[in-house]
């Protein structure tokens, strides 16, 4: 559910902003709105440095690599950004999505229903900054310093409260036990950002204050020392615990309680596969067997196009939404009102489904075909026990059962399942290639009858009269003219 609000919120900081009266535009390499200069309308930007000292009197919509926003907004900001920093004075509501996003000390959000909406890897609030509203926000990390008017809701692995919140706050978190914030960091190392990740985990400050009801779910409790209005709900999500922590617990009711959420995890993931395939096979059964088949016959092919496929779909998608925002940036420009929305929720559904199709192929429907193909081959190995014919679904069951295992076995299940994973989207892939090129060589020469004479009078009219046969013939052996003769006699 999470999901879906995450997705839902992207797609209303962007689209759903009306762009009727927007008339500026700002473009290319360095774009500055200078300290002296007041822009009277919306500002549209696409520029890859953005800098705001001015005042603009509307809303910003755009996209840049580096933003600074340090005059004054009097509406609101949407920005899809590699980086923003805020340190002037905002009217309205900030939508953001970007690695990063920070507010200084000196940003100021003016309006009483102004709220912070990021969809980022980190979200900073400074010490000094406010937010009259509400701040909802997905992705890595949120440290909020600030003061915050309204509720806090958030989902990602860090959150560090270490200022004031009005109201609730209700998060989604990462384990606080985990180390694997060091593997990201230098990761993060790469990219041409100024970014430092804390550990995952809920933390609330000495110094911290909130008045509403702390609410969070995490796999292992928060740190809390700042101050309480009510009580902390915590809801502890349940990690899928491997076979050497299960070995290692010596208590008997600790070892059967996990080892029965390791079983349950089994049978989740058999539950999942089995049905994926079965409704594959019940939908299109010739499908099935036809990626079964080039799955088969070519597995170190289908393995390497799955693999490539998967690694090159998210730039591919990321493309496919900064056109989309380009297209709409566009319509933006020839002022076309709700049709500007129309388009922008149309092309905002079109991502989305083509992204959530796509993975779920990926994902299910290709592990399921491997189950299908696991499943066969371990029954034709015990055909002389089973006989000649097996049922396709008991072959699928099998191979569920099996991979459901596997993919719960510590360190090699997520690779066993990513591998299983490449070799079906490969085989898809291979299939429906093959497909459309034979499709695409076949040529079909479509011949169009010949004229038929009309059978009614009226219709005659129009047309010349037919030949007749006159009944002669050429000369032949049974008819020669006079005096012909084939050679001359001595």
């Amino acid at each position: 559910m999470s999901r879906v609000f995450v997705a839902i919120f992207v797609f209303l900081s962007f689209f759903g902003v009306s762009v009727a009266e927007a008339r500026d535009v700002l473009q290319g390499d360095q774009c500055k709105v200078a300290p002296t200069e007041i822009v009277h309308n919306d500002l549209f930007v696409l520029c890859r440095t953005l800098v705001i000292d001015g005042q603009v009197d509307g809303n910003i919509l755009g996209a840049a690599t580096t933003a600074e926003i340090n005059g004054t907004v009097d509406g609101d900001v949407y920005l899809l950004a590699g980086q923003l920093t805020v340190s002037g004075r905002l009217g309205g509501s900030l939508h953001f999505v970007g690695p990063a996003m920070e507010m200084t000390t000196t940003a100021e959000l003016e309006d009483a229903n102004a709220d912070l909406l990021t969809a980022s890897l980190s979200t900073t609030v400074a010490p000094g900054a406010r937010i009259p509203n509400s701040v909802i926000a997905a992705g890595y990390q949120l440290l909020l310093n600030g003061a915050v008017g309204g509720e806090v809701n958030f989902w990602g692995s860090a959150l560090q409260i270490d200022g004031t919140v009005a109201g609730d706050v209700t998060a989604d978190v990462g384990d606080s036990q985990s180390s694997g914030v060091t593997e990201l960091q230098t990761f993060l190392t790469l990219l041409p950002i100024d970014l430092t990740l804390v550990r995952p985990g809920l933390r609330v400050g000495e110094a911290a204050s909130i008045a509403g009801r702390l609410s969070y779910s995490a796999p292992s409790e928060g740190i809390i020392e700042g101050d309480l209005g009510s009580p902390t709900i915590y809801t502890p999500v349940i990690v899928q615990p491997d076979l050497t922590q299960i070995a290692a617990i010596t208590e008997p009711e600790d070892a059967s309680r996990e080892l029965g959420i390791f079983l349950r995890q089994i049978l989740r993931e058999f539950l999942s596969l089995a049905l994926v395939g079965g409704l594959a096979l019940l939908v299109t059964p010739g499908s099935m067997q036809a990626f079964l088949r080039s799955l088969t016959a070519r597995p170190l092919p289908s393995l390497g196009l799955g693999l490539v496929t998967f690694i090159a779909s998210f730039p591919v998608l990321v493309i496919i939404s900064l056109l989309s925002l380009l297209v709409i940036f566009a319509l933006g420009l020839l002022q076309l009102g709700d049709f500007t929305l129309a388009g922008a929720a149309l092309l905002g559904v079109a991502n989305i489904g083509f992204a959530s199709v796509f993975y779920f192929i990926a994902i299910f429907v290709a592990r399921a075909l491997a189950c299908l193909g696991l499943g066969r081959f371990i029954l034709r190995l015990l055909r002389s026990r089973l006989g000649p014919n097996v049922n396709v679904y008991v072959e699928l069951l099998v191979g569920c059962f099996l991979f459901a295992i596997v993919f719960s076995l510590p360190v090699i299940g997520w690779l066993v399942s990513a591998v299983a994973a490449f070799l079906g989207l490969g085989a898809i892939l291979t299939r429906l290639q093959g497909y459309f090129e034979a499709r695409r060589r076949l040529s079909i020469v479509r011949v169009s009858p010949s004229s038929s004479l009309p059978s009614r009078s009226e219709e005659a009219r129009h047309y010349p009269p037919p030949m007749l046969d006159s009944g002669s013939y050429s000369p032949g052996m049974d008819n020669l003219p006079p005096g012909f003769q084939w050679w001359d006699e001595d």
